[in-house]
């Protein structure tokens, strides 16, 4: 027994009572944990978020209480939300990893329908068909729900046929459990299983098509309560932060302890919130390219050296005093100066910097990699027509993959002049496909090259088979062309919010010098903008974060998004930081 089973043993048996009673509340758990792939016992799982509800109560009231004690900080008593917030992970995760999972299955189920549609017209039934994904690594949801279909076929004697109906009932995806049920239908009342199969994938495009679009309003809607929150809320604050400093009273007073409590943690908490929802409301693919999240990793400690180095000092400052950081410091003051900007912005100045460090290497890999995953799907797309029409000449399909090895197919062209070698050494099919699946990182090329090779492996490559494929290739392209169109406009709203909360809260800081000033209370500017100004900067990034998601549908892409974002950041401050004070100018008396 391993430490996790002894761990949840020990649970059970401590809260089952709880365990029990909290399933009476969430009776939906039982499915949902099954629909996880969460191989608990269902008693077992809620005992554990009950045990765990407890102790983190046991821990966090009397350290609230205490705290709020010592500090007499109302924030103290938010601690107390940590057993409720440790009680909503623990029952919502269930849903959360469900969701998500049904979520990639469903961006298999056009590749899968297509796979079967092929296969068909080259006289494969779906069953062997089937037989073969369950085979594969490339639909990870549908081979195992394929494989249960194997094994009581082959374990206890099940017709194909009964097995595929039974199968389909236990698909969460209805398009694919239509097909599998029609096509069940169809070859029992005798009709024509092919034509069924290649006008139900028709179907399944056309409703993905008009998906994108209901996905791209749900994200619009998203983007516009991200834009709402984030950027009216941190305002609100930051106003009423700025008017409690300038008319201070005993009955009115925003400290400034709860005001670091708020815009360095619950502010770029809230933003990445909206990030998860961004990932919870986009298609997935089974596979991502982790090409740019290794760049990121890699270039990770040179990020964490230049947070110590240029932006530590400014918050423990006797390390400004001790090499190596004096030296960075200076370095950061003396660009301040050349900016034309006051003392404060140190901070500000060096957060920018190293965000832009920290994300260099995974921006670079994911500029890279990205075009290079585009370039090889449509590459791949037009290599598949012309193999079409040439294949119609009476070629074999090997014959015609050489011929056409000498054309120009953006990235993919690489990739074909070593298959034509190797058709030309003699190598398998089979070898073939697995070397082009350790070459290319892309799930949709690796995708339509596994249709491919199947088709003419064991399909024979007739012209009708590569025409049907070619044609599903060009609306699965369509479709990804028309989803990337339709979400890249979104990423414009968490650019507009970052740079119109950069620019206003600096307004705001000028606005206060001069407004306190009037007043007669004399407070540390520095100290105001180096409180002010670091949690936008923060802000800022995840927005950039989420505009990458938001755009491509990954948060590698925003690695690139939130170095630019620290980039304009620095520039905003810059030119806010400067030319408001001629911009702004406060009544004078006398």
């Amino acid at each position: 027994m391993g430490a996790k089973d002894g761990l949840i043993g020990f649970f059970y048996a401590s809260f089952g009572g709880f365990g029990s009673l909290l399933l009476k509340i969430f009776p939906g758990l039982e499915a949902k944990l099954d629909a996880a792939a969460i191989r608990i016992y269902p008693e077992a799982y809620a005992a554990t978020v009950s045990g765990l509800t407890i102790i983190a109560g046991l821990i966090c009231a009397p350290a609230s209480i205490l705290l709020y004690l010592l500090t007499k900080n109302i924030f103290a008593l938010t601690l107390l939300a940590g057993p409720i917030l440790v009680l909503i992970i623990g029952m919502l995760y269930p849903y959360s990893k469900a969701s998500s999972i049904a979520s990639v299955f469903d961006s298999e189920v056009p590749y899968a329908a297509t796979y079967l549609a092929v296969m068909a017209t080259g006289g494969v039934p779906p069953y062997t068909s089937l037989r073969r994904i369950a085979k594969s690594e490339l639909m990870p949801n549908l081979a195992k729900i394929a494989r249960i279909a194997n094994i009581k076929v082959d374990a206890t004697g099940e017709d194909p046929v009964s097995a595929i109906e039974n199968m389909a009932k236990n698909v969460s995806s209805k398009e694919y459990r239509d097909l599998l049920l029609g096509y069940v239908s169809t070859l029992r009342s005798g009709g024509d299983v092919v034509h069924f199969l290649i006008r139900k994938t028709e179907m399944i495009f056309q409703g993905r098509t008009a998906n994108m679009r209901i996905v791209g309003e749900r994200l619009g809607m998203l983007m516009e309560a991200y834009a709402a929150a984030v950027m009216m809320l941190s305002l609100v604050m930051y106003i009423i932060f700025i008017v409690s400093k300038a008319m201070p009273s005993e009955y009115f007073s925003f400290p400034a302890s709860q005001f670091v409590i708020f815009a360095y943690f619950i502010m770029p908490l809230l933003a990445s919130m909206f990030l998860y929802l961004a990932d919870i409301t986009q298609p997935k693919y089974p596979l991502t390219d982790k090409r740019p999240f290794k760049a990121f990793l890699a270039g990770l400690p040179a990020g964490i050296a230049s947070f110590a180095f240029f932006v530590l000092p400014f918050y423990a400052e006797p390390l400004r005093y001790v090499p190596p950081f004096s030296v960075t410091s200076n370095l950061i003051a003396m660009l301040r100066d050349s900016m034309g900007l006051g003392p404060g912005y140190e901070a500000t100045i060096g957060l920018c910097i190293s965000f832009m460090i920290l994300f260099a290497p995974g921006a670079a890999a994911w500029e890279k990699y990205g075009k290079e995953n585009v370039s090889i799907l449509r590459g791949l797309t037009r290599f598949l027509r012309d193999l079409t029409e040439t294949r119609k000449t009476g070629m074999s399909p090997e014959k015609c993959i050489r011929i056409l090895s000498d054309r120009n197919y953006g990235g993919f062209t690489k990739h074909l002049k070593l298959m034509s070698r190797q058709v030309g050494w003699g190598v398998s099919l089979r070898r073939i496909y697995r070397d082009f699946e350790r070459r290319v990182h892309g799930w949709l090329a690796r995708a339509g090259m596994f249709i491919l090779i199947d088709s003419i492996d064991v399909g024979g490559g007739a012209p009708e088979t590569l025409d049907t494929l070619a044609t599903f290739m060009e609306d699965l392209e369509e479709m990804e062309r028309q989803k990337r169109a339709t979400l890249r406009p979104l990423m414009m709203i968490p650019y507009l919010t970052a740079i119109m909360l950069v620019i206003v809260v600096v307004v705001l800081v000028v606005f206060m010098r001069g407004l306190l000033k009037l007043a007669r209370i004399y407070i540390s500017i520095p100290e105001f903008v180096h409180l002010f100004l670091p949690p936008v900067v923060l802000i800022a990034v995840v927005s950039g974060l989420v505009a990458g998601k938001i755009s491509e549908g990954t948060v590698a892409a925003g690695f690139k998004h939130a170095m630019i974002m620290a980039a304009i950041t620095l520039v905003a401050v810059w030119i806010s930081g400067t030319m408001s004070i001629q911009l702004i100018t406060m009544p004078t008396y006398g």
